[in-house]
């Protein structure tokens, strides 16, 4: 899981990103707290800053989600989290 932190814009990229919001997420452990660097991910899930997120970082996973095995991908946001029960 992980909470989004920003966005990023690039005018100029591969192919198999056109038309892909991609978002800044800082990942984080089952209770909440920072685990691990910031990554760029694509977002499937219409998440936006401050989103608390379902984040998949497989790149295999992410390819197949999105349908381009030949997208350089290896964070993928899945899911808007509304609430956890632990």
């Amino acid at each position: 899981m992980g909470r989004v932190t920003g966005h990023m814009v690039a005018t100029v990229k591969l192919g198999c990103f056109r038309g892909e919001k991609l978002l800044i997420v800082e990942p984080l452990d089952p209770e909440g707290r920072p685990d691990g660097p910031e990554v760029v991910a694509c977002d499937r899930a219409g998440a936006g800053v401050g989103d608390l997120v379902l984040l998949l970082q497989e790149g295999g996973s992410c390819r197949a989600v999105m349908n381009k095995m030949d997208a350089p991908v290896e964070a993928l946001v899945i899911a808007v989290i509304d609430r956890i029960n632990l």
